[in-house]
């Protein structure tokens, strides 16, 4: 997490700036990432808290509202679906844990040419595409950064807030357990602990969720999972109709890379799902030295070296064909 003096300094400059922006603003949007996930959503629930505490008329929505899963996190009811009927007109517009953009979906309906845009993010290959662009590669997650600039903006830490940073640090290191977890990732966590945080029950919300009528579904999806590359490649392809016989909320991506991360000797895990419009959505997880965020940019996707996704168009098949083989270029 180690960054040169120069940079540090820029960041500063750049903190001070979104505390000045966001201390005159009225009217801010905070939102993200469209399917949200844990770093996300707390990312952006801790927000609009803050901003509430500070009087701002603040309003937090997301394309896909907040997954059924993950409306046990504190205060969840905040994240609003869009309907395309708002009358919300920001001066300030606040998007966290976002690479790009596109990736806010109908969001960018809400932002006019005189909305003051504001970047927090961590991704390694977010294009800072916004007039103030906070970003940290080096850290874990998008949580990890907004626990320091909370602290350094004034704002009163609640149970609320530690609860909500805590699980976007939590999933986003994939339990503590990836290469971006740091000394620094445990002094933040450290100092959450302290508000009493309830771990088991968190862990048991986030991880031991599958309901027992997705089980039959999850096995025989399993049964479909392709290795190739000597063994070296995991990949699982899905219709839209395949994905529609897990009940609502159930996260089958989250839950297919979970159990093949166990699994010794994979180099990349990809798993291949039917969107819409013609479309096809490809999601990356890798170890070691396989860089997948680079393997996401040949589609204009992006993430994180070892976790990233995009999209590509055509059929399963065809997209399939140009996804093994861009990976058989990295690899």
């Amino acid at each position: 997490m180690s960054a040169t003096g120069a940079e540090q300094g820029r960041m500063l400059i750049v903190e001070k700036k979104i505390i000045e922006v966001l201390r005159r603003s009225q009217k801010v949007l905070v939102t993200m990432h469209v399917h949200p996930d844990p770093d996300a959503l707390g990312a952006a629930i801790a927000m609009t808290l803050y901003l509430k505490s500070c009087g701002k008329d603040v309003r937090l929505y997301n394309e896909d509202g907040c997954p059924k899963w993950l409306e046990f996190m504190p205060r969840a009811a905040l994240c609003r679906k869009i309907t395309g009927r708002e009358k919300f007109l920001p001066d300030t517009a606040v998007i966290l844990d976002c690479g790009d953009l596109e990736r806010i979906g109908k969001a960018r309906a809400f932002i006019g040419e005189k909305t003051r845009v504001i970047n927090i993010d961590h991704h390694v290959t977010n294009n800072r595409f916004a007039s103030l662009n906070f970003v940290k590669d080096r850290y874990s997650s998008t949580s990890e950064i907004l626990y320091g600039f909370l602290k350094r903006a004034g704002c009163v830490l609640t149970k609320d807030i530690a609860v909500l940073l805590y699980l976007g640090i939590l999933t986003d290191t994939g339990s503590f357990a990836f290469d971006s977890t740091t000394s620094h990732t445990h002094a933040i966590i450290a100092d959450l602990l302290k508000f009493n945080v309830p771990v088991a029950e968190l862990y048991r919300k986030v991880y031991e969720t599958m309901p027992r009528e997705d089980l039959k579904a999850f096995l025989l999806t399993m049964s479909r999972l392709e290795l190739v590359g000597d063994a070296r490649i995991a990949c699982l392809t899905m219709t839209k109709k395949e994905v529609s016989l897990f009940s609502d909320g159930f996260d089958v991506r989250d839950k297919i890379f979970g159990f093949l991360r166990a699994v010794k000797g994979l180099d990349v895990i990809v798993v291949i799902t039917e969107s819409d419009h013609g479309r096809v959505r490809i999601n990356f997880r890798s170890r070691g030295a396989v860089d997948v965020a680079r393997l996401a940019g040949k589609f204009n996707g992006g993430g994180h070296k070892n976790a990233s996704g995009c999209y590509v168009d055509g059929t399963l098949t065809q997209a399939k064909a140009r996804i093994f083989a861009a990976i058989k270029e990295v690899l």
